[in-house]
């Protein structure tokens, strides 16, 4: 298994849309594979930010990662997918996925019965990209007799996201890759790689990871950096599977019981956010990006959690990878 894989940006709520062009060229011009249009509600969308990315750009991978499988029928997520991928063949990857609950509850979308959702949101989205007619009900989605008018001559990949087990067997089942959300730790990524590669039997699903990333001076600097943030982030998840991995949930969870997300940022080892993030100077960053190539991600997306310092770490980073 190669330590070295492609190494993108998953771009979205981090910083205001009008930004979004000067990013996605310093981030081609630097050497970088990949930019993921994250859908964060109610901040940026996920298809018109890849537009924006892919229009100023001319050969970097483009992504959307991810766009919920409820917040639009299947119908209209492939005619996104499909105008992106006619306008700029071989550039585009949808990335679905089930999305944040909370933000669905806030628009009064049901969210039931994720597996059976996701499998006929990817099943129908095929079709009408293949250019076939869709009829009928499939998972909970109706369609009357729906084809597009413009089915793109190359279908893009179908990458889907997943942490539970289910879900991720699932994806080796009917995907054509794993997209794995930010806390993905080495550990966690040889489990995914596991099932989703036992589920494909055989069949090509490699697995792209997003990463939180803090670049500083010093390990010390990026840690301090990084500690309120990731700890707000852990304090309001309910999901497990992630920490599970490394062993910390029921530390992490009693120090969120006692202080909320300010106690645990004050009590959370600095161990953590090593394992959680990619956070560091530079030479530590790309260390942590090859553990997680060693450990079965094909590809990296780096999560900025400062948007005020990202051009000039893009400008760091770029050369440090070739050269590490």
């Amino acid at each position: 298994m190669s330590d070295t894989p492609a190494v993108g940006f998953a771009l979205g709520s981090g910083f205001h849309p009008e930004r979004l062009a000067a990013v996605a060229r310093a981030i081609e011009e630097s050497g970088f594979d990949s930019v993921w249009s994250t859908e964060d509600y109610f901040a940026a969308g996920g298809f018109s930010c890849a537009a924006i990315v892919l229009g100023v750009t001319s050969h970097i991978q483009v992504g959307t990662g991810v766009v919920s499988v409820y917040a639009r029928h299947p119908a209209l997520t492939a005619m996104e997918a499909a105008t992106l991928a006619a306008a700029y063949p071989g550039r585009f990857a949808l990335g679905l996925g089930v999305g944040g609950l909370g933000w669905l509850d806030q628009q009064g979308v049901a969210h039931t019965r994720p597996l059976a959702a996701t499998r006929a949101a990817v099943s129908a989205i095929r079709d009408l990209l293949a250019g076939q007619e869709v009829d009928g009900t499939r998972g909970g989605f109706h369609f009357d007799r729906v084809r597009l008018w413009f089915p793109p001559e190359t279908a893009p990949p179908i990458l889907v996201g997943a942490t539970g087990p289910k879900m991720t067997a699932l994806t080796g089942e009917i995907a054509d890759g794993l997209l794995l959300s930010v806390f993905s730790t080495p550990e966690f990524v040889r489990i995914q790689s596991d099932i989703v590669a036992a589920s494909a039997a055989g069949r090509p699903c490699p697995i792209s990871t997003l990463a939180f990333f803090v670049l500083d001076d010093s390990v010390e600097d990026a840690r301090a950096k990084a500690r309120p943030i990731l700890a707000a982030y852990l304090a309001d998840t309910e999901s497990a599977v992630m920490t599970d991995a490394i062993g910390i949930t029921e530390d992490l969870r009693a120090m969120a019981a006692r202080g909320g997300a300010a106690g645990l940022a004050a009590e959370m080892p600095d161990a953590w956010i090593d394992q959680l993030a990619i956070c560091g100077d530079l030479s530590t960053c790309v260390a942590r990006i090859h553990a997680l190539g060693e450990a079965g991600s094909r590809e990296v997306a780096l999560a900025p959690v400062f948007a005020d310092t990202l051009l000039h770490d893009i400008e760091r980073l770029g050369p440090a990878l070739r050269t590490g």
